[in-house]
């Protein structure tokens, strides 16, 4: 995470972009209360009617996208297909769908922040006409000071209590935190939220998250480089010899360096996986970030021709390799493939289907908000799901989660 936190750093001093003072002792002093303001409203929020909450959750989301805003229709023959689809998933699994909105994340800062709000509003909006009754939608969102680094300490502090603690939220820098505030809003901890998420799922909950898991550049570092080295990991014939994988690497000097910045905990650098994703993240960083301009740079090439060459891959396995990464790369929304494969066995196989709702933004001369049509999942047979592609000429649909992830964001999403 240090890579991707020194990469935005990088980005909003080369952009000047001011950001609130936030000394440590102002955090020191307001960090701990503030959380503790935020849990009592996130109890307040608990006793509330379900439908008060979601009408203050879309006036506070009006309010911030800064009356930028874009008419929802819950009356849509899209959404009245769900709702449809979750009453046939019920009837013929036995248990009702958990709902799961997957929106695209527009840039935080300039011209396009505002739709960030406007996509989560609308999700939110279309998983309570889906229902048809009062629901809860709970939202995936990070809650830790690098995502919070524009607003002000006191809304920082009680943004993290209320909202990582009413919704899901994430704090991937939780092992940075004060005792008072960690003990207050440590269920936000990064390693809890797998658990916290599927639990909310398997239960049949309603779920908003953006799929890329942050603006386009944190998700090409985070998720599209990981994910494509893991990939290559799983296909070396070096993949059981994680010593001779450190070792080749140590042979090569841009790997040297990075090793000698020390951007990775001990914990870490004792594994050469994470050193490899490390070194392949730290590549895509640098300037001209290839992470932020979606187009892999000359120094970012050679490094990743390096992590091919390190894995002992085939020339034919590098050349499928390159193909997945040049198609991928350019995303502002990765695949996420270890997020389905996750989401196929730990909800689905346990029983409880699943409904997808993509939720995505336009821009250009007609920015706006546009809710897709809804993928179904119904069960999970020899490793591969079996479920349907909603719309007017609705039609079946049958493979791995590798390929529904894929498939699903060829689909809608940039």
């Amino acid at each position: 995470m240090h890579i991707v936190t020194s990469a935005g750093e990088r980005a909003l001093a080369r952009e000047e972009t001011a950001l609130p003072h936030k000394s440590p002792l102002m955090r020191s002093l307001l960090e701990t209360p503030c959380n503790l303001g935020g849990r009592l409203l996130r109890t307040l929020f608990d006793l509330l009617p379900a439908d008060l909450v979601l009408s203050l959750h879309d006036a506070v989301h009006r309010r911030l996208a800064g009356g930028r805003i874009y008419p929802f229709d819950a009356e849509s023959p899209a959404l009245a297909r769900v709702a449809a689809e979750a009453g046939t998933l019920e009837v013929e699994t036995g248990a009702a769908p958990a709902l799961l909105a997957l929106v695209s994340h527009p840039p935080v800062l300039g011209e396009l922040g505002h739709l960030n709000f406007e996509l989560v509003r609308h999700a939110i909006r279309a998983q309570r006409a889906v229902r048809g009754r009062p629901c809860r939608p709970r939202l995936v969102a990070a809650v830790d000071p690098f995502a919070l680094d524009t607003v002000g300490m006191a809304a920082e502090g009680v943004y993290a209590g209320l909202v990582g603690l009413y919704h899901l939220g994430l704090d991937r820098l939780a092992f940075t935190r004060g005792r008072g505030s960690a003990l207050i809003v440590g269920e936000t901890a990064w390693p809890r939220l797998a658990w916290r998420l599927d639990r909310r799922l398997r239960a049949g909950g309603e779920v908003v998250m953006a799929l890329a898991g942050g603006a386009p550049a944190t998700a090409r570092m985070l998720y599209t480089a990981r994910e494509w080295i893991a990939a290559r990991r799983r296909e070396s014939p070096l993949r059981g010899r994680p010593a001779e994988v450190l070792r080749r690497l140590r042979t090569e000097e841009g790997f040297r360096r990075f090793e000698a910045e020390g951007l990775l905990g001990p914990g870490l650098r004792r594994s050469a996986w994470r050193m490899l994703e490390g070194w392949a993240m730290y590549a895509a960083s640098l300037e001209p970030s290839s992470a932020e301009a979606g187009s892999l740079g000359p120094d970012s090439r050679e490094v990743f021709a390096s992590c091919l060459e390190v894995l002992g891959l085939a020339p034919e396995q590098r050349a499928r390799a390159w193909a997945a990464l040049e198609e991928e790369w350019p995303r502002e929304t990765p695949w996420r493939r270890r997020l389905f494969r996750h989401l196929a066995a730990r909800v689905l196989a346990r029983g409880r289907p699943l409904l997808f709702l993509p939720v995505a933004h336009r821009w250009g001369e007609r920015p706006g908000v546009a809710v897709g049509e809804a993928w179904s999942w119904r069960a999970l047979a020899g490793g591969r799901i079996v479920g349907r592609v909603l719309g007017e000429a609705p039609r079946g649909w049958s493979g791995t989660p590798d390929e529904f992830a894929a498939a699903f964001g060829r689909a809608n999403y940039r």
